[in-house]
This record gives structure tokens, C-alpha cells and sequence, in this order.
């Protein structure tokens, strides 16, 4: 019953958080969509450590409506955020075993597009601090031991979505704090 209250807690907050941001336009339903196949993905990768590819094809729409919902990211952004990080994780998934899940890799390119490459490497980072916590917490509780995979997806589904909601903010700020 925890489970189901706090998945429901979450999908609650997601709607909410779209609201904030998007108000009643185009962007708001397609948010919507999208936190909810992430949100189903983080849920299956936290019990399976694995994304089912039917979940992934399931964004190509969303990420393509994108275009239209946001033209401010350019198909040239959107290319390039279906490598930035897909790409690298292949790599690193070819060169070091178990680094990242083929559903990891796949499942990031299709959000690259949907995000563009900023917002992709926004989310990146927001999935790489929720990781690291949560692999802290599991290490200091003794409920993961060296060496043990942890299921990813869910810090990607969270960073994602963090970066639709507000990555273009922060990625704003964050360049024009640099002066560039």
C-alpha cells in the first residue's frame, strides 16, 4: 500500500509541477504524457533493473510532438541531445561491463531529442547527483554491497523530468552567470 501511495504522491506532483510550468498549453499534455512513461519506467527499472524497449518507443511520439510544442529547440539541439550522452554510455557500456544498460542508452537518446542537448546534459547531471545519493544511502543502510549494480532509470526518469520542467532556466542561468 507504501508503494502505491507514493508512486500516486509522485504522479500528483508531477501534474502539479507541469501545471506550474506550462499552464494550459500545448506543452502541459505532453509533459504530462512523458512524466507518466518515465514515471512507469523508473518503477519497472527500480524492481527489474531493466527498461522494456515498449516504453522507450513510446516517448518517439512525444519527443516528436516536441518540435512543434517547443520551436525555441532546434532540430540541430535535438540531434545533437540524441547523442550527447547515448552515445558516451554506449561507449562506456561496450568498454567497461555492466556500466549502463542497453535501456539506460536507449532511453536517453530518445530524451536528448525530446530535451535538446543542453537540457540532455542538465538532466545528465540532475540523474548523476540522484544516483550518487542514492547509492550512498543504500551503501551506509548495508542494503547494496560493492560491486552490486544499481538500477539507474529511475535517476534518468527524475533528471528528465527536471530537465522538460526547468532545465531551460537553469541552463539559462547557469550561462549567464558564465558571461556567455
Amino acid at each position: 500500500m507504501t508503494r502505491i501511495l507514493t508512486i500516486g504522491v509522485v504522479a500528483v506532483a508531477a501534474l502539479l509541477l507541469s501545471i506550474h510550468r506550462f499552464g494550459w498549453g500545448w506543452m502541459l499534455p505532453l509533459s504530462i504524457a512523458v512524466a507518466a512513461i518515465l514515471l512507469t519506467v523508473a518503477v519497472i527499472d527500480f524492481d527489474t533493473q531493466e527498461i522494456p524497449d515498449k516504453f522507450v518507443l513510446a516517448l518517439i511520439p512525444f519527443a516528436a510532438a516536441a518540435i512543434w510544442a517547443q520551436p525555441e529547440v532546434t532540430l540541430l539541439s535535438r540531434g545533437i541531445g540524441l547523442l550527447v550522452i547515448s552515445l558516451p554510455m554506449l561507449v562506456m557500456a561496450l568498454v567497461v561491463n555492466n556500466a549502463f544498460g542497453g535501456g539506460d542508452i536507449k532511453l536517453m537518446a530518445v530524451c536528448g531529442f525530446l530535451l535538446g542537448w543542453q537540457n540532455t546534459l542538465f538532466g545528465f547531471f540532475v540523474a548523476l547527483v540522484l544516483a550518487v545519493a542514492w547509492g550512498i544511502y543504500l551503501r551506509a543502510t548495508g542494503k547494496n554491497k560493492r560491486g552490486e549494480p544499481i538500477a539507474f532509470g529511475p535517476a534518468l526518469c527524475a533528471g528528465v523530468f527536471a530537465a522538460m520542467l526547468y532545465g531551460g532556466r537553469v541552463v539559462g542561468w547557469y550561462m549567464g552567470f558564465l558571461s556567455l
